[in-house]
Protein backbone atom coordinates (compact mmCIF):
# COMPACT_ATOMS: atom_id res chain seq x y z
CA UNK A 1 0.00 0.00 0.00
CA UNK A 2 1.27 3.30 -0.99
CA UNK A 3 0.54 5.04 1.95
CA UNK A 4 1.87 2.35 3.87
CA UNK A 5 5.57 2.70 2.35
CA UNK A 6 5.19 6.65 2.55
CA UNK A 7 4.37 6.36 6.73
CA UNK A 8 7.16 4.06 7.09
CA UNK A 9 9.58 6.43 5.70
CA UNK A 10 8.96 9.21 8.14
CA UNK A 11 10.66 10.21 11.34
CA UNK A 12 6.76 10.08 13.33
CA UNK A 13 6.38 6.13 12.15
CA UNK A 14 9.81 4.91 11.80
CA UNK A 15 9.26 2.55 14.69
CA UNK A 16 5.71 1.40 13.92
CA UNK A 17 5.73 -2.50 12.76
CA UNK A 18 3.89 -3.60 9.83
CA UNK A 19 0.54 -4.24 11.80
CA UNK A 20 0.81 -0.90 13.93
CA UNK A 21 1.52 1.07 10.05
CA UNK A 22 -1.33 -0.43 8.40
CA UNK A 23 -3.54 0.44 11.24
CA UNK A 24 -2.38 3.91 11.26
CA UNK A 25 -2.78 3.59 7.36
CA UNK A 26 -6.62 3.00 7.93
CA UNK A 27 -6.91 6.94 9.77
CA UNK A 28 -4.68 8.64 6.56
CA UNK A 29 -6.74 10.61 3.86
CA UNK A 30 -5.40 12.02 0.66
CA UNK A 31 -6.12 15.33 -0.25
CA UNK A 32 -4.79 17.17 -2.96
CA UNK A 33 -4.06 21.34 -3.17
CA UNK A 34 -3.77 23.37 -6.46
CA UNK A 35 -1.39 25.82 -7.10
CA UNK A 36 -2.68 28.90 -4.67
CA UNK A 37 -4.91 27.13 -2.89
CA UNK A 38 -5.50 27.94 0.72
CA UNK A 39 -5.15 24.77 2.99
CA UNK A 40 -5.46 26.28 6.58
CA UNK A 41 -6.68 29.70 8.16
CA UNK A 42 -4.91 31.58 11.04
CA UNK A 43 -7.43 31.37 14.05
CA UNK A 44 -9.44 28.74 12.42
CA UNK A 45 -10.10 25.26 15.42
CA UNK A 46 -7.59 22.89 14.86
CA UNK A 47 -8.71 19.35 12.93
CA UNK A 48 -5.87 17.43 11.36
CA UNK A 49 -1.98 17.41 11.19
CA UNK A 50 -1.32 17.69 6.97
CA UNK A 51 1.78 15.72 6.41
CA UNK A 52 2.93 16.72 2.89
CA UNK A 53 3.74 13.71 0.26
CA UNK A 54 4.57 16.12 -2.69
CA UNK A 55 4.55 19.63 -3.45
CA UNK A 56 6.01 22.88 -1.52
CA UNK A 57 3.39 24.82 0.98
CA UNK A 58 3.91 27.83 2.43
CA UNK A 59 3.27 28.91 5.90
CA UNK A 60 2.75 32.20 7.05
CA UNK A 61 1.06 35.12 8.47
CA UNK A 62 -0.83 38.66 7.83
CA UNK A 63 -0.32 42.00 9.37
CA UNK A 64 -3.43 44.35 9.83
CA UNK A 65 -2.44 46.01 7.00
CA UNK A 66 -2.99 43.05 4.73
CA UNK A 67 1.69 42.44 4.89
CA UNK A 68 2.58 38.89 4.30
CA UNK A 69 5.60 37.44 6.54
CA UNK A 70 6.54 34.11 5.43
CA UNK A 71 7.63 31.68 8.48
CA UNK A 72 8.62 28.96 6.51
CA UNK A 73 8.03 26.86 3.16
CA UNK A 74 8.12 22.91 3.56
CA UNK A 75 8.00 20.34 1.36
CA UNK A 76 7.61 16.60 0.98
CA UNK A 77 7.54 14.75 4.31
CA UNK A 78 6.78 17.62 6.29
CA UNK A 79 4.03 17.92 9.12
CA UNK A 80 2.05 20.82 9.91
CA UNK A 81 -0.66 22.36 12.07
CA UNK A 82 0.54 20.23 14.72
CA UNK A 83 1.00 23.21 17.24
CA UNK A 84 -2.49 23.69 17.49
CA UNK A 85 -3.58 19.93 16.85
CA UNK A 86 -1.72 19.16 20.27
CA UNK A 87 -2.60 21.96 22.29
CA UNK A 88 -6.50 22.54 20.74
CA UNK A 89 -5.78 26.15 20.63
CA UNK A 90 -7.01 27.88 16.78
CA UNK A 91 -4.26 27.73 14.14
CA UNK A 92 -1.79 30.36 14.65
CA UNK A 93 -0.41 30.48 11.53
CA UNK A 94 -2.34 30.69 7.84
CA UNK A 95 -0.87 27.75 5.03
CA UNK A 96 -1.32 27.78 1.07
CA UNK A 97 -0.15 25.47 -1.30
CA UNK A 98 3.26 27.07 -2.88
CA UNK A 99 2.88 24.42 -5.74
CA UNK A 100 0.43 21.64 -6.54
CA UNK A 101 0.15 19.81 -3.19
CA UNK A 102 -0.91 16.16 -2.09
CA UNK A 103 -0.99 15.69 1.27
CA UNK A 104 -2.03 12.73 3.74
CA UNK A 105 -4.10 14.33 6.14
CA UNK A 106 -4.84 12.54 9.89
CA UNK A 107 -7.58 14.25 12.42
CA UNK A 108 -6.82 15.44 15.49
CA UNK A 109 -8.41 12.69 17.48
CA UNK A 110 -6.81 9.95 15.53
CA UNK A 111 -2.97 11.38 16.03
CA UNK A 112 -3.71 12.32 19.74
CA UNK A 113 -4.93 8.87 19.98
CA UNK A 114 -1.36 7.48 18.27
CA UNK A 115 0.61 9.72 20.38
CA UNK A 116 -1.12 8.31 23.84
CA UNK A 117 -0.24 4.61 21.88
CA UNK A 118 3.33 4.84 20.94
CA UNK A 119 5.92 7.11 23.01
CA UNK A 120 7.97 7.07 19.96
CA UNK A 121 5.41 9.12 17.88
CA UNK A 122 5.31 11.95 20.91
CA UNK A 123 8.65 11.76 21.04
CA UNK A 124 9.14 12.15 17.51
CA UNK A 125 6.36 15.35 17.82
CA UNK A 126 8.73 16.37 20.25
CA UNK A 127 11.94 16.37 18.12
CA UNK A 128 9.63 17.82 15.33
CA UNK A 129 8.72 20.66 17.82
CA UNK A 130 12.09 21.57 18.50
CA UNK A 131 13.32 21.71 14.98
CA UNK A 132 10.56 24.30 14.57
CA UNK A 133 11.58 26.32 17.50
CA UNK A 134 15.27 26.93 16.24
CA UNK A 135 13.69 27.53 13.13
CA UNK A 136 11.65 30.80 14.54
CA UNK A 137 14.52 31.49 16.71
CA UNK A 138 16.47 31.98 13.96
CA UNK A 139 13.70 33.71 12.36
CA UNK A 140 13.15 36.62 14.94
CA UNK A 141 16.96 37.03 14.97
CA UNK A 142 17.35 37.66 11.45
CA UNK A 143 14.15 39.89 11.56
CA UNK A 144 14.97 42.02 14.77
CA UNK A 145 18.48 42.52 14.43
CA UNK A 146 19.70 42.17 10.93
CA UNK A 147 18.67 45.15 8.36
CA UNK A 148 17.00 44.34 4.92
CA UNK A 149 20.04 44.32 2.99
CA UNK A 150 21.63 41.53 5.22
CA UNK A 151 18.29 39.13 5.22
CA UNK A 152 17.91 39.63 1.25
CA UNK A 153 22.10 38.73 1.12
CA UNK A 154 21.26 35.71 3.50
CA UNK A 155 18.45 34.60 1.29
CA UNK A 156 20.27 34.73 -1.70
CA UNK A 157 22.69 32.55 -0.42
CA UNK A 158 20.06 29.90 0.34
CA UNK A 159 18.10 29.74 -2.65
CA UNK A 160 21.53 29.47 -4.49
CA UNK A 161 22.58 26.90 -2.47
CA UNK A 162 26.43 25.34 -4.26
CA UNK A 163 25.62 27.43 -7.49
CA UNK A 164 25.95 30.98 -8.84
CA UNK A 165 22.53 31.45 -10.21
CA UNK A 166 18.86 32.23 -8.91
CA UNK A 167 16.37 31.66 -11.13
CA UNK A 168 13.79 33.82 -11.18
CA UNK A 169 10.65 32.23 -9.85
CA UNK A 170 10.58 34.11 -6.83
CA UNK A 171 8.61 37.51 -7.34
CA UNK A 172 10.24 41.08 -5.45
CA UNK A 173 6.66 40.33 -3.77
CA UNK A 174 7.33 36.55 -2.26
CA UNK A 175 10.70 37.90 -1.31
CA UNK A 176 9.60 40.87 0.40
CA UNK A 177 6.88 38.49 2.30
CA UNK A 178 9.95 36.04 3.01
CA UNK A 179 12.38 39.00 4.51
CA UNK A 180 9.38 41.24 6.40
CA UNK A 181 9.54 44.27 4.57
CA UNK A 182 8.00 45.65 1.19
CA UNK A 183 8.69 44.91 -2.51
CA UNK A 184 10.01 48.73 -3.15
CA UNK A 185 12.54 47.82 -0.74
CA UNK A 186 13.91 44.55 -1.83
CA UNK A 187 13.80 45.95 -5.34
CA UNK A 188 16.23 48.94 -4.09
CA UNK A 189 18.71 46.54 -2.30
CA UNK A 190 19.17 44.16 -5.34
CA UNK A 191 19.88 47.05 -7.46
CA UNK A 192 22.72 48.58 -4.89
CA UNK A 193 24.06 44.77 -4.71
CA UNK A 194 24.24 45.23 -8.23
CA UNK A 195 25.81 48.52 -8.12
CA UNK A 196 28.58 47.38 -5.53
CA UNK A 197 29.17 43.96 -7.95
CA UNK A 198 27.47 41.51 -5.22
CA UNK A 199 25.43 40.34 -7.98
CA UNK A 200 24.13 40.50 -11.39
CA UNK A 201 20.15 40.93 -12.17
CA UNK A 202 19.29 39.06 -15.49
CA UNK A 203 15.63 38.99 -16.66
CA UNK A 204 14.93 35.48 -15.77
CA UNK A 205 17.86 34.82 -13.02
CA UNK A 206 19.67 36.37 -10.57
CA UNK A 207 23.86 35.75 -11.11
CA UNK A 208 26.25 35.68 -7.82
CA UNK A 209 29.38 37.74 -8.25
CA UNK A 210 30.86 37.64 -5.48
CA UNK A 211 30.15 35.35 -3.03
CA UNK A 212 32.69 36.14 -0.21
CA UNK A 213 31.18 39.80 -0.43
CA UNK A 214 27.76 38.54 -0.04
CA UNK A 215 28.07 36.14 2.59
CA UNK A 216 29.81 39.47 4.11
CA UNK A 217 26.76 41.43 3.54
CA UNK A 218 24.29 38.55 5.05
CA UNK A 219 26.76 39.15 8.64
CA UNK A 220 25.63 42.78 8.88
Amino acid sequence: MAVVKFLQTLPFFSEFGADELAEAATHVHERTFYRGEVILLEGEAPQAVYIIVRGQVRIYRLSPDGREQVLERLGPGKAFNLVPVLDGRPSPSNAMAWTAVTAYVIERGHFLQMMREYPALAMAALTEFATRLRHMTALVEDLSLRTVRARLAKLLLTHAAQEKEIPRRMTLQEMAAQLGTVREVVGRALAEMEREGLIHLERHRILIVDRDGLETKAML
